[in-house]
């Protein structure tokens, strides 16, 4: 008899598995292909259980393994080959599969706004794969519904406008103290050509020094094990991103997980301690400094944040999981855009001087304050374009949790909508056909003129849960790009090979060499 009864539960549990097995597997792509293709919408025939994730793993690595001969910022067959070749085939709207997940991929800027901005809340985040929550933590990038919106009201605080002004004072003296630095290598190297700098780790550490004053009272000296252990996330991030996800793998004792795992546990102890740190100082002192971390820790400790009437309360925890989003991208986004800014003005020496100008006219020989940052109308534009040209962020996901209506289709529960931010920053329908070129003028009567749809500028993504920190990225750019210019010009070394690449964000993959020359 109990053998009899332990068979029936094991053939009732098996044809439980076998049931899903097919519900997954093909009844379940079987509808959202067939539901799709009735409203027009074909792509590439997936493979089973595999999808087109092998065709797309291919052409990515096809692409990585030969750099542009020539400067181009037609960056898009690049960073999203296949987005490139598919949409030429099946029109902008087309479906592929990431295995047994099916991705629509919309890049009409009126669906866009549509998912990102008029209907946000029925399309959450896409979860995250185990690599990408280690670097960003169970955080403001991750979290969703309630929770995130009282996140979001809590650290928009830091970011208010006039606490921003109080931070350019700080960026200021860093970015004096970097300059000075390389104004030393000049004097001692007495070469008539320059000196070649490699930028980019040059602006990463300055722009998370930055980051580490300015949010949380500390310094990159303290927070330098954090950042350096974040890049080597980043790389399994974005290689987890680019692989297929199978039920269980992340928790597998793999070489590669027990690594994962051991930079996940120093990088919460570092936070941690700095933490708890400041829980002390404040302790002692009975202040509550305004910056992001004194705000999350008098949310730790349930204190009413100004007059809102609306409380959020913060473990140690969360606390860390904040830290990681913001330590990350707090730097990583702002070096990013310095990087590709100083690429354009090094190729372009015309803006070069336009921009200088334009800082002598409005700062003198003076470092900027807040009140100048406004009057530099030419920088914003350049910045405007060189965010245009290479986006920190290249494409977007959302997912369905119920059958939904977006514009005129149909979408199925389940499906993914994938946006790819950065062919819709190229488009030559929404820009013109000097899309791919470096025209900062576009953007002189502001972005919602220097485009067919203003939708289709989306650097920082649309809506509600918009970029937290785009404010706080462009003044600091601002500052260092005035005073970069104030000291120096710069052009191309010889060295620099130009291949856009996407290591979590889009990075020069062999870094960004200029050579530095003294001004006047």
């Amino acid at each position: 008899m109990l053998l009899y009864c332990l068979a029936v539960v094991l053939g009732a549990l098996l044809l439980v598995t076998v049931s899903k097995l097919v519900r997954n597997l093909w009844w379940r792509p079987l509808c959202v292909r067939s539901v799709l293709e009735a409203q027009g919408v074909k792509g590439p025939p997936p493979k089973l259980l595999v999808g087109n994730q092998p065709a797309v793993k291919q052409m990515l690595q096809e692409v990585s393994s030969t750099p542009l001969r020539s400067i181009s910022h037609d960056i898009v067959p690049w960073i999203l080959p296949h987005y490139e070749r598919w949409s030429k085939i099946y029109g902008e709207t087309f479906l592929f599969w990431w295995g047994m997940e099916p991705r629509l991929t919309i890049s009409d800027p009126d669906l866009i706004k549509e998912i990102l901005s008029i209907k946000f809340g029925h399309f959450p985040k896409l979860p995250m794969t185990s690599a990408s929550k280690d670097l960003f933590g169970d955080g403001l990038v991750t979290s969703n519904g309630e929770r995130w919106a009282q996140e979001r009201r809590l650290l928009n605080q830091a970011f208010h406008a006039e606490r921003l002004k109080d931070m350019a004072e700080t960026m200021t003296s860093l970015t004096v103290k970097m300059l000075n630095a390389w104004k030393n290598m000049l004097g001692d190297a007495q070469s008539s050509i320059g000196v070649e700098i490699e930028i980019q780790k040059q602006y990463t550490n300055l722009t998370a020094d930055i980051i580490a004053h300015t949010a949380f009272g500390t310094s990159y000296e303290v927070g330098k094990v954090v950042f350096s252990l974040q890049y080597e996330q980043s790389r399994f991030s974005q290689e987890a991103n680019r692989s297929l996800r199978w039920p269980g793998q992340s928790f597998l004792p793999t070489a590669k997980n027990r690594y994962r795992w051991k930079i996940r546990k120093r990088i919460e102890e570092k936070l941690h301690q700095m933490i708890q740190i400041r829980l002390e100082k404040d302790y002692k002192t009975g202040e509550n400094a305004q910056d992001l971390l004194g705000l999350m820790v008098s949310a730790y400790r349930g204190l009413q944040q100004g007059n809102s009437q609306r409380h959020l309360r913060m473990s140690t925890q969360n606390i860390v999981d904040q830290c990681k989003t913001f330590f990350f991208a707090g730097h990583e986004t702002t070096a990013a855009l310095l990087t590709w800014t100083t690429l354009l003005l090094a190729i372009n020496p015309e803006w070069q001087e336009r921009l200088r100008t334009e800082i002598f006219a409005v700062c003198g020989s003076k470092p900027p304050n807040s009140d100048m940052l406004n009057s530099l109308k030419l920088v914003a534009m350049v910045l405007y374009e060189a965010l245009r040209l290479y986006p920190a962020a290249t494409t977007l996901l959302r997912c369905t949790c119920t059958d939904l209506k977006l514009g005129k289709l149909l979408i199925p529960k389940g499906t993914t909508l994938f946006l790819p931010v950065v062919a819709v920053l190229h488009s030559k329908e929404m820009w013109g056909e000097d899309a791919n070129e470096f025209k900062p003028e576009r953007f002189c009567d502001g972005i919602a003129n220097a485009v067919k749809n203003q939708s289709a500028y989306l650097p920082f993504s649309l809506g509600p849960r918009n970029c937290i920190g785009q404010g706080f990225a462009l003044m600091e750019a601002k500052i260092v790009l005035a005073l970069l210019l104030q000291s120096f010009r710069f052009e191309l070394s010889p060295s620099y090979v130009h291949a856009p690449s996407q290591v979590g964000i889009v990075k020069p993959l062999y870094g960004m060499q200029i050579l530095l020359q003294p001004y006047p």
